[in-house]
């Protein structure tokens, strides 16, 4: 028999291999947050117009001024329409000039989760007459947690969309727990309020994890992006700079400059 062809690895490198300064790649941000401090605001403050927000708290309903473009997601299989949408069509046809989105923001992966467990659980449901319905079973969360890193993956994997994740905050206990490194007698962090394996994974995926949050400058409310390294905040980001730790007045193009060249004009 003759020897089986050997691969070409040479021209296999030469077809993997490449630079960052050679990618045009868009960035993935993570953005976590308590209620009503701006998460949806900053997620399509790419431009509405070339802004997809895949809406799962119905938290754009009100932004009527700004009038977003705005694909609801009432249940799991939504998100995956939506993915395949942006991945194969992505063209706003119903608008005066057809474009495509630049940039997409899934926001309330918190609810999301949640979405993906009873996707789960009904899947289950309907494949065994023993299962009890509405009973979550341990198995179920791993599942539905598969299904969040693999939509995450998928929309991180769109090198020419740039993609906002938003969460919900939660404070969480370290002490006993593997992330308590930094306290020497516990204490609290702010996490985006999402399964720990899941989260875990938007970490590793995303460009840039920031807690937003609004604080009082001259009695007058200024919104700011918590994104240096923090003992309370599990925040971080990529870039080639020593930035600091927060963002002033955030917005995705004013974020996107500042990991990629250090400074921003200074804005009161």
């Amino acid at each position: 028999m003759a020897k089986a062809k050997e691969k070409d690895y040479a021209a296999i490198a030469r077809s993997k291999i490449y630079r960052p300064s050679s990618v045009q790649r868009k960035p993935k941000f993570l953005i976590y947050g308590r209620n009503k401090k701006g998460k949806t605001t900053f997620g399509n403050s790419a431009g509405v117009d070339r802004t997809l927000t895949f809406d799962t708290e119905a938290g754009t309903s009100e932004m009527r001024t700004a009038d977003p473009h705005v694909w609801p997601i009432d249940a799991w299989p939504d998100i995956d329409d939506g993915f395949e949408f942006i991945r194969h069509v992505n063209m706003c046809e119903s608008c005066e000039e057809p474009h495509p989105f630049d940039w997409v923001c899934v926001d309330g992966l918190t609810r999301l989760s949640n979405m993906a467990l009873r996707h789960v659980m009904k899947i289950m449901e309907d494949r065994s007459l023993d299962r009890i319905p509405g009973l979550v079973q341990k198995q179920d969360y791993g599942k539905g947690g598969e299904l969040m890193k693999e939509m995450m993956t998928k929309f991180h994997n769109l090198a020419d969309v740039g993609v906002v994740f938003t969460a919900q905050e939660r404070m969480q206990e370290t002490a006993d727990s593997e992330e308590d490194e930094d306290f020497e007698d516990g204490g609290v962090m702010f996490v985006p309020d999402l399964p720990k394996g899941v989260r875990s994974m938007a970490n590793s995926l995303v460009d840039v994890i920031g807690r937003i949050y609004v604080v009082k400058v001259n009695d007058k409310p200024q919104r700011r992006l918590w994104i240096g390294d923090s003992v309370k905040y599990d925040t971080g980001y990529r870039s080639d700079f020593e930035l600091p730790p927060y963002l002033r007045n955030p917005t995705v193009p004013r974020l996107v400059k500042l990991i990629r060249q250090g400074t921003l004009k200074k804005t009161r």
